[in-house]
């Protein structure tokens, strides 16, 4: 009988504490005789973390040291080294410009068994693991639950049975369950995602009927959202729950991955701990389970550590092991490439795209990445374009893209370098040119691009939240369809006073399609219940969300695809020094026909290097039918940056639309301001009379708003007076005027019987044309009114 069916009630020994530095570990478990030990090592969401400081080799030193001390005691061959997903994908610079090619050949290197199939496993879908990630691997990527959706069975293998000095191991893999949220929907080719929990499940039954394996791991890319209590965590997220609770007992070990998140747990497996672990992210913890089995193959006892990455020098790393040395040579071949990539022009430069750097050094402080944070800057815009630019390659139905300001970390200049607020000057034949290392300087975090979907309220949201505590903090780069205003004097949570995607109204309820960096897509704080934890305060991009996508594709590779197409289409890259953000102040919501327009533009040179003067704003409004009516021109103060409006008048026509100011700059930029705006009527205006042969000669007001006139009065039925000189009240009726009682007589008389039949016809058609006047009047002098 197998062992995975006799499980001991020996107790397991305790789960150690975090081990803080990679040295020789000491061990917990005496190998009683006629016991064996052996140990399976995890890491998770590597997401190819080489780099110019050889963090992928003092990784390679990590499970080196361990694995060379770990086999010292129990024998050659007795440690496994596995990964729980996101090896590649979403990598930094380094490997992702190479598409992580030095990343596969340095985990063959390492000796890496076997890779439980991430969702960035598939960022360039399914084609590209199969047909070029798999055969440059030494090592299965495994997904037990990502299955032909007519055969149910696995297109990828769904596990691995590896010896390890004799004892056989099972390895399951098991993808996201989200996994089309969650990588390029369509690069999985329709194929189904099964539940991970049954899909886990079944493959250990399978493996264990068959008899082919003395112990199971799972090794499942999802795990709990924090790293917390574990009753903490299962209470917090339904799925991890199912992983520690409903996992078959057949399983032995339970490593996790995707949510990047640090923590060491075990569950009682039939009187043998079952340890669940995940271990960080990027190359920065290992995690080691040691297993002791008896002469069957039972398990007997487990312990668990997490082991952090080595901090040692590369060099000297590399002269312990034969294998880390051949690690630093990839390793440093990788980064020599990248570098050489680094000073290669890819795009001319006319005009530098900076944030406002320069106001910190005008007030004598130091530069800082992002500049104030708080203004709207070229560079902000510029990579708020090559988000969209880029996602829209993959959803074309994208209606915005955003940036946060943070992620902007140093400055695109024609005639200088940046290097963290140290300016030198660029050799001549790079002035006025575009590197690729400056681009990787500006977005050096590996970011990837998501977009999802949110309601418009939640993008209002979004730009109200650039306030805290009422006080600007931030100002978020958007992409060119959008523009907005605000009011910095109103309250806080009710700053912005219009939003517009390409010049139409935002709407609250809609749903709109919005790109953006990872950073600042990351709802963790959601799961955490704890909006402090929002990236930079921003809550407002995971509220209301659905249908999120990541596509794993860097931001540093939009902003270099975006600058090449910049190039291409219009001669060289270039900054854009339109606002999409204005403040305008003292605006009213409705005006007389005829009356004077009164309001305030502010702010209306962008806050970067190079930026032209305001020279003057041209006014004219849109009815909501779309005629437009040019109402004048206004020229902006020299060396002003805020304009009031003056000498413009509403059109003469009442109804609802917008004032439209477009403001002139000196390079010949515009920068379109929009406000939603009512003109009515002029108080006192005459609506236009009636044609019908019945009218009466005036108006008629009613007695009271609304009202017709008091039937009450048979000797004049209707009868109304026109606008009396002083009346401040059109609209409501006015008692009889002296002299005036039977001024209409001659036009309305009584009948003096009632009439039937033909004789009838005339007089009852001119009353019925009467009633209409006096409603039509009475309306619109209601209108009026209001």
């Amino acid at each position: 009988m197998s062992s995975l069916f006799r499980r001991h009630t020996l107790a397991a020994a305790a789960c150690t504490t975090l081990v803080l530095a990679p040295a020789a570990p000491a061990f917990a478990v005496e190998t009683a005789e006629g016991t064996q030990t052996i140990s399976i090592l995890s890491f998770n969401d590597f997401h190819g973390a080489l780099s110019a400081d050889y963090s992928g080799t003092q990784f390679a030193d990590t499970v080196e040291d361990y694995r060379t001390a770990f086999e010292a005691e129990h024998g050659a061959d007795s440690t496994l080294l596995t990964s729980a997903g996101d090896l590649i994908g979403g990598s930094a610079s380094v490997s992702n410009v190479q598409q992580d090619e030095p990343t596969i050949r340095i985990m063959n290197a390492l000796g890496l068994e076997t890779l439980a199939a991430g969702n960035h496993e598939f960022d360039r879908g399914l084609d590209d693991l199969r047909d070029r990630v798999l055969p440059l691997a030494d090592f299965p990527v495994l997904s037990a639950n990502f299955v032909d959706p007519q055969t149910r069975e696995p297109v990828l293998a769904a596990s691995e049975i590896v010896e390890v000095e004799g004892v056989r191991v099972a390895v399951i893999g098991a993808s996201p369950n989200e996994l089309y949220a969650t990588t390029t929907g369509a690069g999985l080719e329709g194929n189904l995602v099964l539940d991970m929990v049954e899909a886990v499940n079944a493959e250990a039954e399978a493996i264990a009927a068959a008899g082919t394996a003395d112990v199971i791991v799972a090794s499942y890319h999802d795990g709990a959202a924090g790293s917390g209590a574990l009753e903490d965590e299962t209470a917090a997220k339904a799925l991890f729950d199912r992983m520690v609770n409903e996992t078959s007992p057949l399983v032995d070990v339970i490593f996790n991955g995707h949510t990047h998140q640090l923590y060491q747990f075990e569950t009682d497996n039939d009187g043998v701990a079952r340890p669940v672990l995940q271990a960080g992210a990027s190359g920065s913890h290992l995690a080691a389970v040691e297993l002791t089995l008896d002469a069957d193959g039972t398990v007997l006892a487990t312990t668990s550590k997490l082991l952090e990455r080595s901090t040692q020098d590369p060099a000297e790393a590399a002269a312990e092991s034969a294998v880390t040395a051949e690690v630093y040579a990839l390793e440093q071949e990788a980064v020599a490439v990248f570098e050489d990539m680094q000073s290669q022009v890819i795009a001319d430069l006319d005009g530098s795209i900076t944030t406002d750097y320069q106001k910190r050094l005008d007030a004598g402080g130091t530069w800082k990445a992002g500049g104030t944070r708080s203004a709207e800057t070229t560079l902000g815009n510029w990579v708020a374009n090559s988000i969209k630019h880029s996602v829209s390659a993959a959803q074309p139905e994208v209606d915005v893209a955003v940036v946060n300001p943070g992620g902007l970390r140093s400055e695109l200049f024609v005639d200088r370098f940046n290097s963290n607020g140290v300016f030198t000057e660029k050799p001549e034949d790079l002035v006025g040119r575009l590197t690729m290392g400056e681009i990787m300087d500006v977005a050096p975090f590996g970011n990837t691009l998501t977009y999802f979907d949110i309601p418009g309220s939640s993008i209002k949201q979004a730009l109200e939240q650039n306030w805290r505590d009422g006080e600007r903090v931030f100002t978020l780069g958007w992409s060119e369809e959008l523009t907005w205003t605000y009011d910095d004097s109103r309250p806080q949570g009710d700053k912005v006073t219009g939003v517009w995607l390409n010049g139409e109204p935002l709407e609250m309820d809609r749903m709109y399609t919005v790109a953006a960096q990872s950073f600042l897509a990351d709802d963790t704080w959601v799961s955490l219940g704890d909006p402090t934890k929002a990236p930079d305060g921003y809550t407002a991009f995971a509220e209301g969300r659905e249908n999120f996508v990541d596509l794993g594709v860097l931001d540093t590779t939009a902003v270099v695809s975006y600058a090449r197409a910049q190039d291409a289409a219009e001669g060289a890259v270039s900054p854009d020094y339109a606002k999409k953000g204005v403040p305008v102040t003292g605006a009213p919501a409705t005006v007389e026909a005829g009356q004077e327009i009164v309001l305030t533009l502010g702010d209306l040179v962008i806050d970067s290097d190079g930026a032209p003067a305001a020279t003057s704003v041209a006014v004219s409004f849109v009815t909501a039918d779309g005629e437009t009516v040019e109402l004048g021109t206004v020229e902006v103060p020299a060396g002003e940056e805020s304009v009031t409006l003056s000498g413009i008048t509403a059109p003469q026509d009442a109804g609802t639309g917008e004032l439209v100011m477009t403001v002139s700059y000196e390079d010949g930029t515009t920068t379109v301001v929009r406000h939603a705006l009512e003109v009515t009527a002029a108080a006192g205006e005459e609506p236009a009379e009636p044609t019908h042969p019945a009218q009466p000669t005036h108006p008629v007001h009613p007695t009271h708003p609304g009202q017709p006139a008091d039937p009450a009065d048979p000797a004049h039925p209707g009868q109304g007076h026109g606008p009396v000189k002083g009346d401040d009240h059109p609209g409501q009726g006015l008692g009889p005027v002296k002299g005036e009682e039977n001024a209409d007589e001659a036009h309305h008389t009584v009948p003096e019987k009632v009439q039937t039949g033909d004789d009838a016809a005339w007089p009852v058609a001119a009353l019925a044309a009467l009633g209409a006047g006096v409603l039509l009047t009475a309306r619109r002098r209601l209108t009026t009114a209001r």
